[in-house]
């Protein structure tokens, strides 16, 4: 189990990740300027990942092994 939970840890780090990726991508702008749209995609992706991984971390701590 404590296998599935660091799985679950890691894609909890790829969706903070991704969520950063998308910000920087959409800060560009379709001319290239900065900031030309406020359309970047949120920090849904962040907070998504963020949530996983802490509840992970969370569950990788409490975890006791059957006897």
């Amino acid at each position: 189990m404590r296998a599935l939970f660091a799985l679950l840890a890691l894609l909890g780090v790829a969706g903070i990740v991704i969520g950063v990726l998308t910000i920087l991508h959409g800060m560009r702008g379709t001319d290239g300027l900065p900031f030309s749209f406020e359309n970047y995609g949120g920090p849904g992706p962040n907070i998504a990942g963020l949530i996983v991984l802490a509840t992970s971390l969370y569950l990788i701590s409490i975890w006791k092994p059957k006897d």
